[in-house]
């Protein structure tokens, strides 16, 4: 759980940004984009999906694949095909930056569309986390395990003892 400040300025996880420094060594991610994180909103849950610089690079290789496929299936520009898929893949979707202290920027369109406030609670889901409003990851039927939500009461208990 962190505190998001009026700019909308939060900190990744210290956890996060070690597995993200780790998986960013690999070849597939473009040198420079080791510190860069892919969000989009997910309407279905209501919060945003984090995609890392693998995950961005893994994904674009499968679009770029599936997109060749249909080309050659249907005649269809390969250039056509990969458009319409990276806008039904990242509706709304975000580059952001992250520094070495973890610190970025919720964008305001995200954070307005997942209706978070002053907390942020992060959930790691393996190749992607999200970030959640703690009032709407209460409020949605199956967004995270019963564990997770017990997490997430304890923390903001916490950040209430300590005012």
């Amino acid at each position: 759980m962190n505190g998001v400040d009026l700019k909308g300025r939060v900190s990744l996880p210290a956890a996060f940004r070690q597995t993200i420094d780790i998986r960013s060594g690999s070849p597939k991610v473009a040198s420079g984009l080791g510190r860069t994180l892919r969000m989009t909103f997910n309407a279905a849950l209501k919060c945003i999906e984090v995609s890392d610089g693998l995950q961005i690079a893994e994904t674009e290789e499968q679009m770029n694949a599936h997109a060749v496929r249909v080309s050659e299936q249907t005649g269809e520009l390969v250039g056509d095909v990969l458009d319409r898929l990276e806008a039904e893949t990242y509706p709304l979707m975000k580059d952001v930056n992250f520094d070495t202290a973890g610190r970025m920027v919720l964008p305001d369109r995200l954070r307005a569309k997942a209706q978070i406030g002053n907390d942020a609670f992060f959930v790691g889901r393996g190749r992607r986390f999200r970030i959640w409003s703690p009032e709407v990851l209460r409020a949605v039927a199956g967004g995270e395990s019963g564990d997770v939500l017990e997490e997430m009461e304890d923390l903001l208990a916490k950040r209430k003892e300590r005012g």
